[in-house]
């Protein structure tokens, strides 16, 4: 049976000229005309799926942040506190490792892209500030 959706070679990457987003098999782009290099047109497509994928982990990582927050004040409910314990103990581990594999993976990359730099303050923010925040509530739990 025959996948729905692009083919397994095409990707899409945004015009050089006009912006408007294309895919890797077009001769031509559709919103300007203007003709489509294949050797630059996979290797644009390549960076800005690299692009996507680094705002879009940065996004889940925010998620994850107010999830942590939720499942914090969770523990406090009577008949729920395990299941705020259960998915806060959890976040304590993904949270810190979603912020150091976001930055192994996406720090090199360079773009002008404003979706980008806010997904890069994103992962600074929420991910130093989560983990600064666990080990805040551990270093006084160790006190207490």
């Amino acid at each position: 049976m025959a996948a729905l959706g692009l083919s397994v070679g095409t990707s899409i990457f945004p015009c050089s000229t006009c912006g408007t987003t294309i895919n890797t098999g077009m001769s031509q782009c559709s919103g300007c005309g203007a003709t489509v290099d294949p050797v630059a047109a996979v290797a644009c497509a390549e960076e800005f799926a690299k692009i996507n994928q680094a705002i879009s982990d940065a996004s889940y990582l925010k998620i994850m942040a107010g999830c942590a927050l939720g499942f914090f004040f969770l523990r406090l409910v009577p008949f729920l506190g395990l299941l705020g314990v259960a998915g806060f103990f959890f976040l304590e581990f993904a949270i810190p490792f979603m912020t150091i594999r976001w930055w192994l993976n996406f720090r090199d990359l360079r773009s002008k892209d404003q979706e980008l730099l806010r997904a890069r303050k994103t992962t600074l923010y929420f991910g130093a500030g989560c983990s600064v925040f666990f080990a805040l509530l551990y270093t006084g739990t160790l006190i207490l």
